[in-house]
């Protein structure tokens, strides 16, 4: 009965992660972290390889940004030096 219980629950919180991650609308690959994703006017979203692809028939994308490892983003802070 554990063990049921424990999978079902493994199950659900796996199932509310992939809702909200990122994918190329492309390739329908899901990004690393530290890749950068590109959205456009059509709302698609491709990654760089996908883009690259393109070459100079590809639109300039309305925003880049990185995918972040987590859920909270990292702070980045330039060093003393």
């Amino acid at each position: 009965m554990a063990s049921d219980l424990a999978s079902i629950l493994l199950r659900k919180s796996i199932g509310s992660m992939t809702g909200h991650r990122v994918h190329c609308s492309s390739c329908r690959r899901t990004p690393l972290g530290g890749e950068l994703m590109h959205r456009f006017e059509d709302e698609r979203t491709l990654c760089t390889l996908c883009l690259r692809q393109l070459g100079d028939q590809a639109p300039a994308p309305v925003a880049s940004e990185r995918v972040s490892a987590g859920e909270r983003r990292v702070a980045l802070v330039k060093s003393a030096a």
